[in-house]
């Protein structure tokens, strides 16, 4: 009975041990976590409104640029983060989160849409549960560049802003490339895509004319 006693004693502080050691760990590096969480979302910004740098930048670098260029600012129920010219007060374009869920789990994007909400300029795909080799390829850099410069206005007699087709088969500007063997992320992408496009236009962009 004694030696069963001291044995859950021995257990329990060696437990508790290891859960202090791991909650300090997590504590002394919870602001680092923080940072560099931010600094990727920053990242994703720059990238999504095509300001590109010749070279790598560190983080301090893109802390600077995002401060320098990028305004955030809540319009319409959303963040939305306003793009100024690098030599003048001009706004030069919008980025705002999108998201919506997938074949396998949530996806999460940004979008980049030019100053005056007529086109996209970029977009990116960053956390998803898709299947690798698959669904996954949505973060495939041939993926987002096909939706650079598509027009966010429906073309006359479509629903859509755009649609997923089959590779190779499009025959409109709006018609863009599905991931081959991915119809389940196709389709997610495509139908909350277009509501978020849509809900920007019809929501946020009035807001944002009106500042």
């Amino acid at each position: 009975m004694k030696k069963a006693f001291l044995s859950i004693i021995y257990m329990f502080a060696l437990t508790l041990v290891f859960t202090s050691m791991v909650t300090a760990v997590k504590y002394v590096n919870s602001d680092r976590v923080e940072r560099n969480q931010a600094v990727k979302l920053q990242r994703i910004v720059l990238k999504v409104l095509d300001i590109d740098s010749e070279k790598p930048m560190t983080d301090s670098e893109v802390d600077r640029l995002f401060s320098e260029r990028i305004k955030p600012v809540q319009a319409g129920g959303r963040m939305v983060y306003i793009c100024y010219g690098e030599k003048d007060e001009r706004i030069s374009g919008y980025a705002f989160p999108v998201g919506g869920p997938g074949f396998w789990g949530p996806i999460d994007g940004m979008v980049g849409v030019g100053p005056n909400a007529g086109e996209i300029l970029g977009i990116s795909f960053y956390r998803h549960s898709e299947t690798p080799g698959l669904g996954g390829r949505i973060s495939e850099n041939w993926f987002a560049e096909q939706f650079h410069g598509l027009p966010l206005h429906p073309v006359e007699g479509d629903e859509n802003i755009f649609y997923l087709v089959p590779a190779g088969t499009g025959r409109s500007a709006n018609q863009l490339d599905a991931v081959t063997g991915a119809t389940g992320t196709s389709r997610a992408v495509e139908a909350f895509l277009n509501k978020e496009l849509d809900d920007f236009l019809k929501e946020t962009w009035g807001r944002l004319k009106k500042e």
